[in-house]
Protein backbone atom coordinates (compact mmCIF):
# COMPACT_ATOMS: atom_id res chain seq x y z
CA UNK A 1 0.00 0.00 0.00
CA UNK A 2 2.78 2.27 1.16
CA UNK A 3 4.70 1.15 -2.45
CA UNK A 4 1.29 2.43 -4.33
CA UNK A 5 1.18 5.81 -2.59
CA UNK A 6 4.69 6.76 -3.10
CA UNK A 7 4.86 5.61 -7.06
CA UNK A 8 1.10 7.66 -7.45
CA UNK A 9 3.02 10.68 -5.51
CA UNK A 10 6.37 10.30 -7.77
CA UNK A 11 3.62 10.31 -10.62
CA UNK A 12 2.46 13.22 -10.05
CA UNK A 13 5.07 14.98 -8.87
CA UNK A 14 6.74 14.11 -12.60
CA UNK A 15 3.56 15.16 -14.22
CA UNK A 16 3.95 18.40 -12.35
CA UNK A 17 7.13 19.64 -14.17
CA UNK A 18 7.18 22.15 -16.39
CA UNK A 19 7.69 21.87 -20.06
CA UNK A 20 11.19 23.18 -20.11
CA UNK A 21 11.80 20.89 -17.31
CA UNK A 22 10.95 17.72 -19.51
CA UNK A 23 12.86 19.61 -22.67
CA UNK A 24 15.84 19.76 -20.09
CA UNK A 25 15.66 16.74 -18.56
CA UNK A 26 15.14 15.31 -22.43
CA UNK A 27 18.37 16.91 -23.54
CA UNK A 28 20.47 16.15 -20.56
CA UNK A 29 19.15 12.27 -20.55
CA UNK A 30 20.36 12.41 -24.16
CA UNK A 31 23.82 14.18 -23.70
CA UNK A 32 24.72 12.16 -20.10
CA UNK A 33 26.39 9.49 -21.89
CA UNK A 34 28.28 11.53 -24.09
CA UNK A 35 29.66 14.07 -21.24
CA UNK A 36 30.52 10.91 -18.87
CA UNK A 37 31.83 8.77 -21.59
CA UNK A 38 34.18 11.73 -22.99
CA UNK A 39 35.34 12.30 -19.34
CA UNK A 40 36.11 8.89 -18.65
CA UNK A 41 37.97 8.41 -22.50
CA UNK A 42 39.92 11.36 -21.42
CA UNK A 43 40.96 10.38 -18.17
CA UNK A 44 42.32 6.86 -19.34
CA UNK A 45 43.43 8.60 -22.84
CA UNK A 46 45.94 11.32 -20.63
CA UNK A 47 46.45 8.21 -17.44
CA UNK A 48 47.12 5.16 -19.79
CA UNK A 49 48.94 7.31 -23.23
CA UNK A 50 49.64 10.41 -22.70
CA UNK A 51 51.49 10.74 -19.61
CA UNK A 52 53.64 7.30 -20.09
CA UNK A 53 54.66 8.50 -23.72
CA UNK A 54 55.80 11.91 -22.15
CA UNK A 55 57.41 10.79 -19.40
CA UNK A 56 58.72 7.62 -21.66
CA UNK A 57 59.97 10.35 -24.12
CA UNK A 58 61.10 12.98 -21.00
CA UNK A 59 63.34 9.85 -19.45
CA UNK A 60 64.88 8.99 -23.00
CA UNK A 61 65.77 12.69 -23.45
CA UNK A 62 67.71 12.66 -20.29
CA UNK A 63 69.36 9.62 -20.59
CA UNK A 64 70.47 9.44 -24.36
CA UNK A 65 72.42 12.69 -23.16
CA UNK A 66 73.61 11.68 -20.25
CA UNK A 67 74.71 8.58 -21.96
CA UNK A 68 76.55 10.41 -25.05
CA UNK A 69 78.36 12.50 -22.74
CA UNK A 70 79.39 9.60 -20.76
CA UNK A 71 80.72 7.93 -23.93
CA UNK A 72 82.89 11.41 -24.82
CA UNK A 73 83.90 11.45 -21.94
CA UNK A 74 85.35 7.86 -21.45
CA UNK A 75 86.86 8.71 -25.12
CA UNK A 76 88.18 11.81 -23.04
CA UNK A 77 89.61 9.56 -20.92
CA UNK A 78 91.36 6.65 -22.80
CA UNK A 79 93.56 9.74 -24.87
CA UNK A 80 94.39 11.33 -21.29
CA UNK A 81 95.72 7.71 -19.60
CA UNK A 82 97.11 7.14 -23.15
CA UNK A 83 98.68 10.22 -23.83
CA UNK A 84 100.03 10.19 -20.31
CA UNK A 85 101.45 6.42 -20.71
CA UNK A 86 102.98 7.53 -23.78
CA UNK A 87 104.47 10.94 -22.32
CA UNK A 88 104.21 11.27 -19.00
CA UNK A 89 102.93 14.67 -19.13
CA UNK A 90 101.11 15.76 -15.54
CA UNK A 91 98.37 17.76 -17.92
CA UNK A 92 96.92 14.78 -18.98
CA UNK A 93 96.06 13.57 -15.24
CA UNK A 94 94.28 16.69 -14.89
CA UNK A 95 92.21 15.96 -18.08
CA UNK A 96 91.93 12.70 -17.06
CA UNK A 97 90.45 14.01 -13.50
CA UNK A 98 88.21 16.56 -15.04
CA UNK A 99 86.65 13.84 -17.56
CA UNK A 100 86.28 11.81 -14.37
CA UNK A 101 84.38 14.32 -12.48
CA UNK A 102 81.80 14.93 -15.16
CA UNK A 103 81.13 10.91 -15.25
CA UNK A 104 80.52 11.03 -12.04
CA UNK A 105 78.16 13.93 -11.99
CA UNK A 106 76.13 12.22 -15.32
CA UNK A 107 76.41 8.38 -13.24
CA UNK A 108 74.20 10.41 -10.65
CA UNK A 109 72.14 12.01 -13.46
CA UNK A 110 71.20 8.49 -14.34
CA UNK A 111 70.49 7.10 -11.38
CA UNK A 112 68.06 10.03 -11.14
CA UNK A 113 66.59 9.39 -13.60
CA UNK A 114 65.94 5.84 -14.00
CA UNK A 115 64.92 5.46 -10.46
CA UNK A 116 61.13 4.67 -11.00
CA UNK A 117 62.60 2.35 -13.38
CA UNK A 118 63.78 -0.93 -11.99
CA UNK A 119 65.14 -2.49 -14.89
CA UNK A 120 67.92 -0.27 -14.88
CA UNK A 121 69.19 -1.15 -11.52
CA UNK A 122 71.35 -3.96 -11.99
CA UNK A 123 72.84 -2.74 -15.13
CA UNK A 124 73.60 1.11 -13.94
CA UNK A 125 75.15 -1.45 -10.43
CA UNK A 126 77.01 -2.68 -13.54
CA UNK A 127 78.15 0.34 -14.57
CA UNK A 128 79.30 1.87 -11.33
CA UNK A 129 81.01 -1.47 -10.56
CA UNK A 130 82.70 -1.51 -13.99
CA UNK A 131 83.63 2.26 -13.15
CA UNK A 132 84.93 1.11 -10.26
CA UNK A 133 87.17 -1.82 -11.72
CA UNK A 134 88.46 1.43 -14.66
CA UNK A 135 89.21 4.18 -12.62
CA UNK A 136 91.93 1.35 -10.67
CA UNK A 137 92.84 0.24 -13.36
CA UNK A 138 93.88 4.03 -14.76
CA UNK A 139 95.12 4.80 -11.50
CA UNK A 140 97.95 1.99 -11.74
CA UNK A 141 98.93 3.22 -15.07
CA UNK A 142 102.43 4.97 -14.98
CA UNK A 143 104.58 6.57 -18.23
CA UNK A 144 106.73 3.51 -20.01
CA UNK A 145 108.77 4.02 -22.96
CA UNK A 146 109.15 1.34 -25.03
CA UNK A 147 107.44 -1.55 -23.63
CA UNK A 148 103.64 -2.28 -23.20
CA UNK A 149 102.17 -1.68 -19.54
CA UNK A 150 99.95 -4.44 -18.63
CA UNK A 151 98.38 -2.09 -15.93
CA UNK A 152 97.25 0.17 -19.67
CA UNK A 153 96.11 -3.22 -21.20
CA UNK A 154 93.95 -3.51 -18.18
CA UNK A 155 92.60 -0.40 -18.49
CA UNK A 156 91.71 -0.48 -21.72
CA UNK A 157 90.09 -3.55 -21.25
CA UNK A 158 87.92 -1.84 -18.44
CA UNK A 159 87.01 1.14 -20.36
CA UNK A 160 85.90 -1.57 -22.90
CA UNK A 161 83.77 -3.24 -20.65
CA UNK A 162 82.28 0.39 -19.12
CA UNK A 163 81.41 1.36 -22.77
CA UNK A 164 79.56 -1.81 -22.84
CA UNK A 165 77.47 -1.49 -20.40
CA UNK A 166 76.58 2.23 -21.11
CA UNK A 167 75.32 0.69 -24.38
CA UNK A 168 73.23 -1.82 -22.38
CA UNK A 169 71.64 1.18 -21.24
CA UNK A 170 70.79 2.49 -24.43
CA UNK A 171 69.42 -0.93 -25.41
CA UNK A 172 67.30 -0.99 -22.26
CA UNK A 173 65.94 2.49 -22.99
CA UNK A 174 65.19 1.32 -26.35
CA UNK A 175 62.98 -1.98 -25.19
CA UNK A 176 61.61 0.46 -22.38
CA UNK A 177 59.98 2.57 -24.96
CA UNK A 178 59.18 -0.45 -27.55
CA UNK A 179 56.97 -1.62 -24.32
CA UNK A 180 55.43 1.37 -23.59
CA UNK A 181 54.41 1.48 -27.40
CA UNK A 182 53.05 -1.56 -26.77
CA UNK A 183 51.10 -0.74 -24.13
CA UNK A 184 50.13 2.08 -25.56
CA UNK A 185 48.22 0.53 -28.87
CA UNK A 186 46.83 -2.26 -26.24
CA UNK A 187 45.12 0.91 -24.51
CA UNK A 188 43.92 2.56 -27.91
CA UNK A 189 42.49 -0.31 -28.60
CA UNK A 190 40.85 -0.38 -25.66
CA UNK A 191 39.40 3.17 -25.97
CA UNK A 192 38.30 2.35 -29.70
CA UNK A 193 36.15 -0.53 -27.81
CA UNK A 194 35.06 2.36 -25.29
CA UNK A 195 34.24 5.20 -28.08
CA UNK A 196 32.00 2.43 -29.81
CA UNK A 197 30.36 1.36 -26.62
CA UNK A 198 29.75 5.12 -26.04
CA UNK A 199 27.97 5.38 -29.17
CA UNK A 200 25.95 3.10 -28.38
CA UNK A 201 25.16 4.39 -24.86
CA UNK A 202 24.94 7.46 -26.15
CA UNK A 203 22.48 6.81 -29.00
CA UNK A 204 20.37 4.63 -26.47
CA UNK A 205 20.40 7.85 -24.69
CA UNK A 206 19.66 9.85 -27.03
CA UNK A 207 16.53 8.16 -28.26
CA UNK A 208 15.78 7.79 -24.33
CA UNK A 209 15.66 12.00 -24.23
CA UNK A 210 13.82 11.84 -27.59
CA UNK A 211 10.73 9.28 -26.00
CA UNK A 212 10.80 11.57 -23.31
CA UNK A 213 10.22 14.97 -25.39
CA UNK A 214 7.76 12.92 -27.40
CA UNK A 215 5.90 11.86 -24.39
CA UNK A 216 5.91 15.29 -22.84
CA UNK A 217 5.47 17.40 -25.99
CA UNK A 218 4.60 16.16 -29.10
CA UNK A 219 2.19 13.35 -28.17
CA UNK A 220 0.20 15.94 -26.14
CA UNK A 221 0.37 18.62 -28.91
CA UNK A 222 -1.13 15.65 -30.81
CA UNK A 223 -4.04 15.42 -28.68
CA UNK A 224 -4.87 18.97 -28.76
CA UNK A 225 -4.98 19.08 -32.04
CA UNK A 226 -6.42 15.71 -32.40
CA UNK A 227 -9.35 17.34 -29.99
CA UNK A 228 -9.66 20.61 -32.31
CA UNK A 229 -10.41 18.33 -34.85
CA UNK A 230 -12.78 16.69 -33.16
CA UNK A 231 -14.56 19.76 -32.49
CA UNK A 232 -14.23 20.80 -36.32
CA UNK A 233 -16.19 17.39 -36.65
CA UNK A 234 -18.55 18.36 -34.77
CA UNK A 235 -17.76 15.77 -32.15
CA UNK A 236 -18.17 17.25 -28.54
CA UNK A 237 -18.84 14.58 -25.46
CA UNK A 238 -14.92 14.11 -25.54
CA UNK A 239 -12.81 16.22 -23.31
CA UNK A 240 -8.72 16.84 -24.57
CA UNK A 241 -6.87 14.37 -21.60
CA UNK A 242 -3.83 16.10 -21.09
CA UNK A 243 -1.49 16.02 -17.87
CA UNK A 244 2.03 16.89 -19.00
CA UNK A 245 3.08 18.60 -18.99
CA UNK A 246 1.28 21.70 -16.89
CA UNK A 247 1.90 24.22 -19.51
CA UNK A 248 0.09 22.08 -22.47
CA UNK A 249 -2.68 20.71 -19.48
CA UNK A 250 -3.54 24.13 -18.98
CA UNK A 251 -4.33 24.61 -22.25
CA UNK A 252 -6.34 21.73 -23.10
CA UNK A 253 -8.40 22.78 -19.26
CA UNK A 254 -8.96 25.96 -20.66
CA UNK A 255 -10.12 24.14 -24.35
CA UNK A 256 -12.46 22.24 -22.62
CA UNK A 257 -13.97 24.95 -20.46
CA UNK A 258 -13.89 27.14 -23.18
CA UNK A 259 -16.29 24.09 -25.05
CA UNK A 260 -18.24 23.90 -22.16
CA UNK A 261 -19.18 27.36 -22.74
CA UNK A 262 -20.02 27.12 -26.15
CA UNK A 263 -22.03 24.51 -25.60
CA UNK A 264 -23.75 25.96 -22.98
CA UNK A 265 -24.57 29.06 -25.27
CA UNK A 266 -25.22 26.67 -28.28
CA UNK A 267 -28.07 25.37 -26.26
CA UNK A 268 -29.54 28.25 -25.04
CA UNK A 269 -29.61 29.61 -28.15
CA UNK A 270 -31.14 26.41 -29.61
CA UNK A 271 -33.64 26.48 -26.54
CA UNK A 272 -34.04 30.27 -28.14
CA UNK A 273 -34.35 29.23 -31.55
CA UNK A 274 -36.89 26.64 -30.40
CA UNK A 275 -38.99 28.76 -27.76
CA UNK A 276 -42.30 31.59 -28.50
CA UNK A 277 -41.31 34.43 -27.10
CA UNK A 278 -44.18 34.93 -25.49
CA UNK A 279 -45.59 31.90 -24.15
CA UNK A 280 -42.45 30.47 -23.25
CA UNK A 281 -43.77 26.73 -24.97
CA UNK A 282 -41.86 25.34 -28.05
CA UNK A 283 -42.55 27.07 -31.45
CA UNK A 284 -43.94 26.24 -34.97
CA UNK A 285 -40.55 25.64 -36.26
CA UNK A 286 -40.22 22.80 -33.58
CA UNK A 287 -43.44 21.59 -33.64
CA UNK A 288 -42.68 20.59 -37.45
CA UNK A 289 -39.62 19.09 -36.45
CA UNK A 290 -40.94 16.69 -33.75
CA UNK A 291 -44.00 15.90 -35.62
CA UNK A 292 -42.16 14.35 -38.53
CA UNK A 293 -39.89 12.55 -36.00
CA UNK A 294 -42.76 11.58 -33.92
CA UNK A 295 -44.47 9.73 -37.33
CA UNK A 296 -41.20 8.08 -38.01
CA UNK A 297 -40.91 6.33 -34.74
CA UNK A 298 -44.67 6.00 -34.36
CA UNK A 299 -44.17 3.89 -37.84
CA UNK A 300 -41.34 1.97 -36.38
CA UNK A 301 -43.02 0.92 -33.54
CA UNK A 302 -46.55 0.95 -34.22
CA UNK A 303 -47.34 2.98 -31.70
CA UNK A 304 -50.26 5.59 -31.71
CA UNK A 305 -50.23 9.21 -30.46
CA UNK A 306 -52.87 11.91 -30.52
CA UNK A 307 -52.66 15.64 -32.17
CA UNK A 308 -55.07 18.60 -30.41
CA UNK A 309 -55.24 21.67 -32.04
CA UNK A 310 -56.70 24.20 -29.21
CA UNK A 311 -58.02 27.96 -30.22
CA UNK A 312 -58.70 30.48 -27.83
CA UNK A 313 -62.88 31.40 -28.28
CA UNK A 314 -63.97 35.11 -29.59
CA UNK A 315 -60.35 35.89 -29.40
CA UNK A 316 -60.10 38.91 -31.55
CA UNK A 317 -63.24 40.46 -29.89
CA UNK A 318 -60.98 39.87 -26.77
CA UNK A 319 -57.98 42.00 -27.81
CA UNK A 320 -60.94 44.66 -29.78
CA UNK A 321 -62.15 45.02 -26.23
CA UNK A 322 -59.16 44.47 -23.93
CA UNK A 323 -56.31 45.57 -25.73
CA UNK A 324 -53.37 43.75 -27.47
CA UNK A 325 -51.28 43.87 -23.97
CA UNK A 326 -54.23 41.99 -22.05
CA UNK A 327 -54.52 39.51 -24.83
CA UNK A 328 -50.85 38.56 -24.63
CA UNK A 329 -50.71 37.96 -20.82
CA UNK A 330 -54.33 36.13 -21.82
CA UNK A 331 -52.22 33.78 -23.86
CA UNK A 332 -49.20 33.48 -21.51
CA UNK A 333 -51.90 32.10 -18.71
CA UNK A 334 -53.88 29.87 -21.61
CA UNK A 335 -50.43 28.40 -22.07
CA UNK A 336 -49.40 27.99 -18.49
CA UNK A 337 -52.91 26.21 -17.78
CA UNK A 338 -52.12 23.71 -21.05
CA UNK A 339 -48.83 23.17 -19.37
CA UNK A 340 -49.88 22.37 -16.29
CA UNK A 341 -52.85 19.86 -17.64
CA UNK A 342 -50.39 17.95 -19.97
CA UNK A 343 -48.77 14.84 -18.89
CA UNK A 344 -45.02 14.30 -18.40
CA UNK A 345 -44.20 12.89 -22.16
CA UNK A 346 -46.73 15.51 -23.40
CA UNK A 347 -45.48 18.53 -25.44
CA UNK A 348 -47.12 21.85 -26.08
CA UNK A 349 -46.56 24.14 -28.71
CA UNK A 350 -47.97 27.89 -30.12
CA UNK A 351 -49.17 26.71 -33.17
CA UNK A 352 -49.40 30.98 -34.07
CA UNK A 353 -51.81 33.80 -32.72
CA UNK A 354 -54.20 32.10 -30.33
CA UNK A 355 -53.88 28.44 -31.54
CA UNK A 356 -51.69 25.87 -29.52
CA UNK A 357 -51.44 22.53 -30.47
CA UNK A 358 -50.12 18.94 -28.29
CA UNK A 359 -48.39 16.37 -29.42
CA UNK A 360 -49.89 13.01 -26.95
CA UNK A 361 -47.49 9.66 -27.15
CA UNK A 362 -49.15 6.56 -26.47
CA UNK A 363 -52.79 7.37 -26.94
CA UNK A 364 -56.16 6.08 -28.66
CA UNK A 365 -58.95 8.50 -29.73
CA UNK A 366 -60.97 8.09 -26.31
CA UNK A 367 -58.00 8.39 -24.09
CA UNK A 368 -56.98 11.73 -25.98
CA UNK A 369 -60.47 12.62 -25.78
CA UNK A 370 -60.44 12.87 -22.34
CA UNK A 371 -57.36 14.54 -21.60
CA UNK A 372 -58.69 17.28 -24.61
CA UNK A 373 -61.66 17.77 -22.18
CA UNK A 374 -59.49 18.06 -19.13
CA UNK A 375 -57.78 20.72 -20.61
CA UNK A 376 -60.80 22.75 -22.32
CA UNK A 377 -62.41 22.21 -18.47
CA UNK A 378 -59.55 23.78 -16.80
CA UNK A 379 -59.57 26.73 -19.36
CA UNK A 380 -62.73 27.42 -18.87
CA UNK A 381 -62.71 27.35 -15.21
CA UNK A 382 -59.65 29.11 -15.45
CA UNK A 383 -60.06 33.04 -13.94
CA UNK A 384 -57.92 35.65 -16.47
CA UNK A 385 -56.22 38.07 -14.31
CA UNK A 386 -55.38 41.01 -16.26
CA UNK A 387 -52.55 43.72 -16.55
CA UNK A 388 -55.02 46.47 -15.31
CA UNK A 389 -56.10 43.82 -11.79
CA UNK A 390 -59.61 43.10 -13.69
CA UNK A 391 -60.61 39.28 -14.20
CA UNK A 392 -62.06 37.80 -17.31
CA UNK A 393 -63.01 33.96 -18.56
CA UNK A 394 -62.29 32.37 -22.01
CA UNK A 395 -62.82 29.15 -23.79
CA UNK A 396 -61.16 27.30 -26.22
CA UNK A 397 -62.43 25.03 -28.85
CA UNK A 398 -60.02 21.43 -29.38
CA UNK A 399 -59.74 19.31 -32.30
CA UNK A 400 -58.45 15.93 -31.83
CA UNK A 401 -56.89 13.62 -34.28
CA UNK A 402 -54.87 9.71 -34.02
CA UNK A 403 -52.05 9.17 -35.97
CA UNK A 404 -53.17 6.43 -38.73
CA UNK A 405 -49.91 4.68 -40.30
CA UNK A 406 -51.62 5.41 -43.80
CA UNK A 407 -51.39 8.98 -43.11
CA UNK A 408 -48.56 11.70 -44.14
CA UNK A 409 -48.13 14.51 -41.62
CA UNK A 410 -50.33 17.51 -43.63
CA UNK A 411 -52.80 14.66 -43.45
CA UNK A 412 -53.11 14.57 -39.36
CA UNK A 413 -52.88 17.82 -39.36
CA UNK A 414 -55.73 18.65 -41.96
CA UNK A 415 -57.54 16.06 -39.49
CA UNK A 416 -56.78 17.91 -36.36
CA UNK A 417 -58.09 21.35 -38.05
CA UNK A 418 -61.05 19.63 -39.39
CA UNK A 419 -62.31 18.63 -35.75
CA UNK A 420 -61.23 22.08 -34.89
CA UNK A 421 -63.77 23.73 -37.29
CA UNK A 422 -66.28 21.19 -36.18
CA UNK A 423 -66.27 22.19 -32.53
CA UNK A 424 -66.31 25.74 -33.84
CA UNK A 425 -69.43 25.66 -36.33
CA UNK A 426 -71.45 23.44 -32.72
CA UNK A 427 -70.85 26.33 -30.76
CA UNK A 428 -67.37 26.24 -29.35
CA UNK A 429 -65.92 25.75 -25.94
CA UNK A 430 -66.12 21.86 -26.67
CA UNK A 431 -63.96 19.01 -28.12
CA UNK A 432 -64.03 17.26 -31.15
CA UNK A 433 -62.51 14.21 -32.73
CA UNK A 434 -62.22 13.43 -36.46
CA UNK A 435 -64.28 11.21 -37.41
Amino acid sequence: MDDDIKAGNIRRWLQSRSLRAWLVFGFALALLPVVLLSTVWYTQYRQQVAEPFRNVLHTQHRVLVSLERIQSNLWDIAASVNDYANSGEEHYRSTFEAAEREVATHLRDLEQVTGEHPAFIPILEGVEQQWSALLRAAAAVEPQEGTVDPTLIRFESAIAETGKRIEDIAETMRILNEQSHARALEVMKSLELFAGLAGLFAFLFAAAGIYIIDQALIRSTDKLVEGAMRVANGERDREIDVRVPPELASVAQAFNAMMKQIIQQEDKLAAAARADGLTGLDNRREFDRVLDTRIQTARETNQPFALLIIDVDHFKVFNDTYGHLAGDDVLRQVAQVISENARDGDRAYRYGGEEFVMIMPGLRAYEAAAIAERVRKAISEHTMVLPDGSESQLTVSIGVSVFNPQASQPDIVDLADKALYTAKTEGRNRVKITA
